[in-house]
């Protein structure tokens, strides 16, 4: 794998969705489609009262700027869109990523648990969630992946994960590792007896994969194709939320 042919990237101006944005342009293919998505956010004056006027102007003099910072920085990014759009966050990268027929979203994940996510319904827990197809959730700034992690049990899922992973290390020069770990359900040997350089770890996989996540720029994992509720306590959904680093779930939707 070479890259993603279309990455739809959801910026709020935030330190976080910079970062998505920057990293999202090193995961892009050849000749692939980068859509930034910068979403309005007047509903939010509505609850403000008489003072709705006031904050409506602010809220989209801010819109304005993150939109004009965003398209300074795809200026040299060719066939690169800049889209502007209104309602909730989530649907609406959900929304565009299933209009662009996208094979990664990419957000910000900004901090907090993965408790008060779920409660609070932040961008980043829903479109981990919900989305049909990979995703990446940035946190360190930077765009460059030195060091590439990859969880992998055996299956089909996290053999593609380790080729994403390893395509990636090697478009840039990094290290990857690749990481089994023992702790938890049945690992498939048949499918570990394929993967050179493993390293073994006695820990659960979550447990093994955040702690590795400390000293990586990259953690990919990779998923069964839960959504929703099912998703909710999957090996993926746990690393995405505790991980150190930026975390790439990666699905079938990629090629």
């Amino acid at each position: 794998m070479l890259g993603f042919h279309t990455i739809v990237v959801g910026v709020d101006g935030s330190e976080e969705s910079l970062a998505a944005l920057t990293q999202a342009r090193h995961l892009l293919g050849p000749d692939g489609r980068l859509v930034a998505v910068v979403v309005g956010e007047e509903r939010l004056a509505f609850q403000a009262g008489f003072d709705a006027p006031r904050l409506s102007t602010e809220l989209q003099e801010a819109t304005r700027a993150v939109l004009d910072e965003v398209r300074v920085l795809l200026a040299d990014v060719p066939g690169a869109e800049v889209r502007l759009a209104h309602g909730r966050p989530g649907p609406c990268l959900l929304e565009v990523a299933k209009e662009t027929d996208a094979d990664l979203l990419a957000v910000g994940s900004h901090e907090h648990s993965r408790v008060a996510g779920i409660l609070l319904g932040s961008v980043a827990t829903e479109v981990l969630h919900e989305a049909q197809r990979s995703v990446l959730l940035a946190r360190r700034p930077g765009g460059t992946f030195a060091t590439v992690v990859a969880g992998v049990d055996g299956s089909k899922q996290s053999l593609a994960a380790l080729a994403v992973a390893r395509a990636r290390a090697e478009a840039e020069e990094a290290q990857v590792r690749a990481i089994a770990a023992e702790g938890g359900k049945p690992l498939d040997l048949d499918g570990l007896a394929q993967v050179t350089g493993l390293e073994w770890s006695q820990r659960d996989p979550v447990a093994a994969l955040v702690a590795a996540s400390e000293t990586a720029d990259l953690l990919v994992v990779g998923s069964r194709g839960l959504h929703g509720l099912g998703s909710l306590g999957s090996v993926s959904e746990r690393v995405a939320h505790r991980a150190c680093c930026s975390v790439l779930v990666v699905r079938d939707t990629a090629s």
